[in-house]
């Protein structure tokens, strides 16, 4: 936690954390909760712990790194009211500071044992979550995906790699012209995948860490795609990623071109951000996503 607060998130990461004890005692204060034990190896851009509440209910405390994509979990958490997803049991927006319903035994759904029960159950909760949202806080997908677009294409004039461009060219396009092309519009996850989607009593299966954004649904199930194991995976022959496609997007009954699409999008921009970030491997894969996918996927 040290060097990432420092080193991803600078000055701000810093400051956050020399503040961290004094808010969590803080927030022990405010809602009457005892941490009992920080998780490890914990969150990305946040600290998590299990505690106990004052009447001896168990739940999670959560504080995160001020930054973009943390933007609107609560309300986004809030909207599912429980409904697939962890229940909020209080909230600091502003501070990014969360309470939260405890999973229990909490394994992730990588866990399940066959590819086709994490995919049946991951699509059926992905459905549940798509909702209208009233909210002028959670971010609009056609707003971060041009920004994701800007950036990518900053990248691809900035840095020397051994790709061709075409890929991420449509994907940088992709990224500018997808979100206004919508059939509807639906809050999403942001970040749905199985390391997300955690085992519990009150539901076999609720998800965790909202990444909210208001728009299309086609953008969610990419991850789904293009992940094994907790991380990007190197895309099996053509015949394969199409059958996969067609699988997913039928069970989360979206057209599988447009979800292509989306693919072809994240994954091309995937590729420069792994590249500026130094990881060759993951950035290599995701272009070989990036291509892949170009080639089978016709223009919309």
């Amino acid at each position: 936690m040290d060097s990432l607060a420092s080193g991803w998130a600078g000055d701000v990461g810093r400051a956050w954390l020399e503040q961290l004890p004094s808010r969590i005692a803080a927030a022990e204060r405010r809602w009457d909760f005892t941490i009992v034990e920080p998780y490890q190896p914990g969150g990305h851009t946040s600290f998590v712990a299990s505690a106990v509440t004052a009447n001896g209910s168990s739940a999670v405390y959560k504080i995160t790194i001020p930054h973009d994509e943390a933007v609107g979990e609560a309300d986004a958490l809030a909207a599912y009211g429980g409904d697939g997803a962890v229940r909020v049991l209080a909230a600091e927006s502003d501070s990014f500071e969360l309470l939260l319903e405890r999973c229990s035994p909490g394994d992730s759904l990588w866990s399940a044992e066959h590819d086709g029960d994490r995919l049946d159950v991951a699509c059926s909760l992905m459905t549940r979550l798509w909702r209208p949202v009233d909210s002028d806080v959670i971010p609009d997908l056609g707003d971060v995906a041009s920004a994701w677009a800007d950036v990518t294409t900053r990248r691809i004039s900035t840095y020397e790699h051994p790709w061709t461009p075409e890929p991420i060219e449509r994907g940088i396009d992709l990224l500018r012209t997808l979100p206004g092309r919508a059939p509807e519009r639906v809050l999403v996850h942001g970040d749905f995948h199985p390391g997300n989607v955690l085992r519990s009593e009150r539901e076999p299966w609720l998800v965790i860490d909202p990444k909210p954004m208001f728009g299309d649904p086609a953008f969610e199930p990419v991850q789904l795609l293009t992940q094994s194991g907790g991380r990007i995976a190197e895309p099996p022959p053509p015949t394969e990623v199409e059958d996969r496609l067609v699988d997913i997007s039928s069970k989360v009954g979206v057209d599988a071109n447009r979800v292509g699409l989306w693919a072809i999008a994240r994954t091309a921009e995937w590729s420069l951000w792994s590249w500026d970030h130094g990881d060759t491997i993951d950035a290599a894969i995701a272009y070989t996503w990036a291509r892949t996918l170009h080639a089978i996927i016709p223009e919309a």
